[in-house]
């Protein structure tokens, strides 16, 4: 059971509020942009469609067929003046051509971190740059790296328990079996266990993930590279110091 292949599950785990203050900070940033905005990895709509029911207009890409069908299913239950503002584009965030360019790209939720080498990375940073209008912004955020969390542990962690709609819960757990501390890389199990309304364990799986991390200094250099200029980069969406939060959040402008 991957999360890109049950995205109904993903939703219920990964609630629109799933990160205080993360979508206020990009609709602000979207007000501010004045124009239609571009969302890599979009997912099921969790931002992108906060935004769409304040008028903003989107275009989603995602790499993921079956979350952008789960996004399809929940646009369909939008009214219409909402549904009309999002577009979906199946393609990688490392390589895509639309043929516009946006005053507001971003990339919610640490999404980033799928690009595992330098090469995907510095190559998304090209894509963006090309589609940004002038004076455009490039914004996201991912977990600034804790040393204690890089080794491999294979102690189960449970994440937390969400409950589901026919009464029973789903519980999600991860375990770190392998770090590559020179790559920068590290590989997550994450198993998600739903249970239906009388305990009983009805479904079970393990969704394997592997993030690269990025650290401050790293970051600040790639986007120079590609000829960004960096606005802010702060702990939190809520304007904590890089020392006060758990996330690295930047807004970034094409030079």
């Amino acid at each position: 059971m991957q999360y890109t292949q049950r995205p109904d599950l993903y939703d219920l785990i990964h609630p629109e509020d799933f990160m205080p203050g993360e979508r206020e900070f990009y609709l602000a940033l979207a007000r501010e942009a004045g124009g239609p905005v571009l969302e890599l990895a979009y997912g099921t709509g969790r931002i992108g469609l906060y935004l769409a029911r304040h008028g903003i207009e989107v275009v989603g890409l995602d790499l993921s067929a079956s979350m952008l069908g789960r996004a399809r299913q929940v646009l369909a239950g939008e009214p219409p003046e909402v549904s009309r503002r999002v577009t979906l584009v199946e393609a990688s965030m490392a390589h895509f051509d639309l043929g516009r360019r946006f005053g507001l790209i971003y990339v919610p939720f640490r999404a980033f971190l799928h690009l595992r080498t330098q090469e995907e990375q510095r190559s998304c940073l090209r894509r963006v740059a090309d589609h940004l209008a002038d004076g455009g912004r490039f914004a996201g955020s991912f977990f600034q790296p804790n040393p204690l969390m890089l080794p491999p542990y294979s102690t189960v962690r449970v994440d937390g328990t969400k409950a589901t709609p026919d009464g029973g819960r789903i519980v999600q757990s991860h375990w770190c079996p392998r770090s590559d501390l020179v790559e920068q890389s590290k590989l997550v199990l994450m198993r998600l266990e739903r249970f239906d309304a009388t305990g009983r364990l009805v479904e079970s799986g393990v969704h394997d993930l592997e993030l690269a991390w990025i650290h401050g200094r790293e970051w600040r250099l790639l986007l120079e590279i590609e000829g960004f200029e960096l606005e802010r980069l702060e702990g939190g969406f809520q304007g904590q110091s890089l020392h006060e939060g758990d996330e690295y959040v930047w807004v970034a402008r094409r030079r």
